[in-house]
Formats: structure tokens, C-alpha cells, sequence
């Protein structure tokens, strides 16, 4: 049977969204979309190709017995409600990262995807990085032995320090150029709680635990934001291990290929990109 999915948000990152969906089109087909842009929706429609509903309020789509599940990517102040809703509603559910803004806001998600019942999912996506996963079984195996230490990295500066927007690409950014990306209260926050959210999750998944304790420095160094364009945050675990997470908008890591983890263990270091994971063991046989 056909899993029958709603979009909730037709914004530029769902483009890769329905690109994921028309790949497993034997399991899942999205029969709706809901945006308050008609332009957006439109485009989104026309990329899946199979003449989805089209809707202005993502509760219409709620109220459609035939989806059994919604794709939630809307702006981040619009998160909490619309998973509580389609939970309530008894949908199925992925949203976009971040969760949600808060903590309170993340109370109110659990609570409604306990008393529903349903399967929800953030969008976790490097969790399923080749090198990620290779990193995490050769963790657990204890092939590493005793891990000390794990840097998790999001500096490409993919965004800066021009405009993100593609009727400005090229351009120097400014502020209006960011939209609702350079307003705290619909981000939650600044660059951490946008792409610093990447490195964070992976770091958890790597350690395998929770922080014992957290200390963070912010700074906005070359974009014109009303909150912070890099981030850097370290963390120490109850085994002793420590993590750093160092995102940035504004700088760039070395390399054409920026790392995105490096792991120093007992037995060696690990450092991976996307597909690909590099090993050096401690010691050499010859100069």
C-alpha cells in the first residue's frame, strides 16, 4: 500500500524534500501541498508532477482522511503548532529541523505525539552520512577503544557574505536579504539553531550520551544579523570525553571539502566528509 503524504510548507528547502519522496515512489506519494504562497505551492506541485491538491491552510490538509502522514517544513516559529496539530489530528509526521524554539515548546510536542499515538521524525538527515554511520559502528565495536575527544563541524559558509536569496544571488547580503532567517524570535536564535543544529545532533549520535555540561561562545563577525553568524560550544560527558560543535555562516574550514567530524580515540583518529571516512591509527610502521 501506498503511504499517501501532505507537504505542509512548499519553501525552497523542499525541493530536496520532493526529491527524496519521488524516490520511493512504490512506498510513498505526496497526494497534497499547503503553503499561503499560491507561487510556491505551485512550484511544488509542479516538481512532484502528479497534480497534488493544492491548499492555503495546512488544517485543510489535516482534515483529509485519505494522507496518513504530513512533511513539516515551515519557518521555525510555525513548528510547534503545526506538529501538535497534525499529531492531534492523528497524522504521521517528519518536520524540518530545528524541533521547535524551546524547551517549553518541545514539552507541548511530546506530550501530543504521546497521547496520539503516532511516529514522528525531525529530519536527522546526517544521521545517515556514510561516514557518520561508519564513524558510529567502529565506535560501538570498540574498535577505537576508549573515545577522548569529537569535534562536530558546519563551517562551509555556504550562505556568505552573499545573499541567500536567489533573486539576489551574487550580491552583498543585507539584512532584509535574510527575511524571517534575521528575526530571533521565528529563528529561535541565529546560526546554532539553524545549521549549528547539524553538528549538534551528530555529536550526540557519535557520543552515544547525553551532556554532562555546556558553555557556548557567540559572535557576528561578517553578516549583517541581528544574532550570531558563528557559534562555538563545548561539551563535556559524564565518561570524561569532550565535544566541541563549531558552525559558522560567515567562516569556512580548510580544504576544498571541509570535514565534518573528527574523532581522537585510544586506538587512532577518525575524520569523515560526507562519503568518505579517513582512519590513522596511533603509531606508524615507518617514518
Amino acid at each position: 500500500m501506498t503511504l499517501k503524504i501532505g507537504l505542509i510548507g512548499c519553501g525552497g528547502i523542499t525541493q530536496a524534500h520532493v526529491n527524496g519522496w519521488k524516490g520511493v515512489t512504490s512506498q510513498a506519494e505526496i497526494v497534497a501541498v499547503a503553503d499561503v504562497s499560491r507561487e510556491n505551492a505551485e512550484a511544488r506541485a509542479a516538481q512532484i508532477g502528479t497534480d497534488p491538491e493544492i491548499v492555503s491552510d495546512y488544517r485543510d490538509l489535516l482534515g483529509d482522511s485519505g494522507i496518513a502522514a504530513v512533511d513539516i517544513a515551515l519557518p521555525h516559529h510555525l513548528h510547534c503548532e503545526a506538529i501538535v496539530a497534525a499529531a492531534r489530528a492523528g497524522k504521521h509526521l517528519m518536520t524540518e529541523k530545528p524541533l521547535c524554539l524551546n524547551l517549553e515548546e518541545a514539552a507541548q510536542i511530546a506530550q501530543a505525539v504521546k497521547e496520539s499515538g503516532i511516529t514522528m521524525m525531525a529530519a536527522h538527515n546526517q544521521l545517515f552520512f556514510p561516514a557518520v554511520q561508519q564513524a558510529k559502528q567502529m565506535i560501538m565495536s570498540g574498535e577505537l577503544g576508549r573515545v577522548y575527544m569529537i569535534h562536530s563541524l558546519d563551517c562551509g559558509a555556504r550562505r556568505a557574505p552573499l545573499s541567500p536569496n536567489k533573486a539576489t544571488w551574487g550580491q552583498p547580503a543585507t539584512a532584509e536579504s535574510w527575511g524571517w532567517r534575521n528575526d530571533p524570535t521565528k529563528m529561535g536564535g541565529g546560526e546554532l539553531i539553524d545549521t549549528g543544529y547539524h553538528p549538534t545532533y551528530r555529536l550526540l549520535f557519535l557520543a552515544g550520551q547525553q551532556p554532562k555540561e555546556v558553555s557556548a561562545l557567540l559572535g557576528t563577525y561578517r553578516l549583517p544579523l541581528a544574532a550570531e553568524d558563528t557559534a562555538l560550544a563545548s561539551i563535556t560527558f559524564a565518561d570524561g570525553m569532550i565535544g566541541q560543535v563549531f558552525s559558522s555562516w560567515a567562516l569556512r574550514g580548510p580544504g576544498a571539502k571541509p570535514a565534518l567530524f573528527y574523532i581522537m580515540a585510544e586506538a587512532g583518529q577518525l575524520w569523515g566528509e560526507i562519503d568518505k571516512l579517513y582512519y590513522q591509527p596511533v603509531g606508524f610502521s615507518s617514518p
